[in-house]
């Protein structure tokens, strides 16, 4: 037992390898009928996090450094962004629950709770 809780910590503290598909990939949105128009640009459309960022429509952040939080299907993300001509850079919390919700927390409180678009939809 104690064998596998090292090797378990062991496996959470390693960054995300390049190759691997994060579990937060995808498009994300409040509103699961925003779905239907993944890959749109416009209002109420869903938002695209991927492995190099995530993109709206009119800002976008690059992901700088990604870290797990040592709790499971959790990460830390460092990233630098761009609104509307304004540089800046955040800290933010991603976490995937046990029913596929991401929440989100950055460093300065503000808090998401998205619901996964379907992969045939986007």
């Amino acid at each position: 037992m104690w064998k596998f809780g090292l090797a378990a910590l062991a496996l959470m503290a390693t960054p995300l390898a390049a190759e691997d598909r994060p579990l937060w990939e995808g498009y994300w949105t409040g509103s699961a009928s925003w779905c239907a128009r993944a890959g749109d640009v416009g209002e109420e459309t869903p938002i695209w996090y991927g492995r190099d960022g995530f993109f709206g429509i009119e800002w976008s952040c690059d992901i700088r450094t990604i870290q797990p939080t040592g709790m499971v299907n959790s990460w830390a993300l460092t990233t630098d962004c761009l609104d509307a001509g304004y540089d800046y850079s955040e800290t933010q919390i991603f976490l995937v629950t046990p029913q596929d919700r991401l929440l989100i927390l950055n460093d300065t409180g503000v808090t998401a709770n998205l619901v996964r678009c379907e992969e045939g939809k986007n």
